[in-house]
């Protein structure tokens, strides 16, 4: 398990982001989504995002997006946005993982597992997040049915498990899963209220990962 690699999203302070980043996170994640109670806009994004980059440079700094405009997504990006990846959750097609490529950020796809099937992936996409199917966008608490999981090939990008992760969930919560799956992306389930991570359980989950 200690090969799985940790995002944790839904980042919305400045002081919590840094303690989570000083855990050794190798990815945080910033939501701009107005149905979320995780949202953040863009000025905040962007001063979220600087942060993160002063404090851990080697982090991935991650522009989590649904309902943003693609000319918004544009403007931000070309403004220097100091994100490394953005992930397109919603209907986002082929044009907005171009205007993120183009901006030479990687684009991330997002798809809600509903069926026992991998989707077409988006040109430029260079990895996929699995999530709980939700009108909301995600940050639902739940997780999804994983054996969905067990008649799919692997896919050709990597790929992030989300969707109701908690401390609970590992080592042996996770030891069905496909050994393709190489990042875990913990949101709700390591909070104190939306928006504020609890460094305890983003401690515990990463230290039940190595015993």
């Amino acid at each position: 398990m200690t090969s799985l690699r940790i995002k944790v999203c839904g980042m919305t302070d400045v002081d919590n982001l840094l303690d989570v980043l000083d855990l050794g996170v190798e990815a945080i994640g910033v939501i701009s989504c107005p149905s979320s109670p995780r949202n953040v806009e863009v000025d905040g994004v962007r001063t979220l995002l600087d942060a993160a980059q002063s404090a851990a440079p080697h982090a991935e700094r991650h522009w989590v997006v649904r309902d943003v405009p693609v000319r918004t997504l544009d403007a931000a990006l070309a403004s220097g946005l100091n994100c490394t990846h953005v992930q397109l959750h919603g209907p986002y097609s082929e044009d907005a993982a171009k205007t993120v490529t183009g901006h030479q950020r990687h684009a991330v796809q997002v798809h809600p597992v509903d069926s026992p099937h991998c989707p077409p992936l988006l040109p430029g996409c260079q990895r996929i997040l699995l999530d709980t199917p939700s009108t909301a966008g995600g940050g639902t608490g739940e997780a999804f049915d994983w054996t969905l999981l067990q008649d799919w090939t692997a896919p050709s990008v990597e790929v992030v498990l989300a969707g109701g992760l908690t401390p609970d969930h590992a080592p042996d919560g996770l030891s069905g899963l496909p050994s393709w799956i190489g990042w875990l992306d913990l949101n709700s389930g390591v909070e104190s209220r939306p928006g504020i991570k609890d460094p305890h359980k983003v401690r515990a989950f990463i230290d039940s990962l190595s015993s």
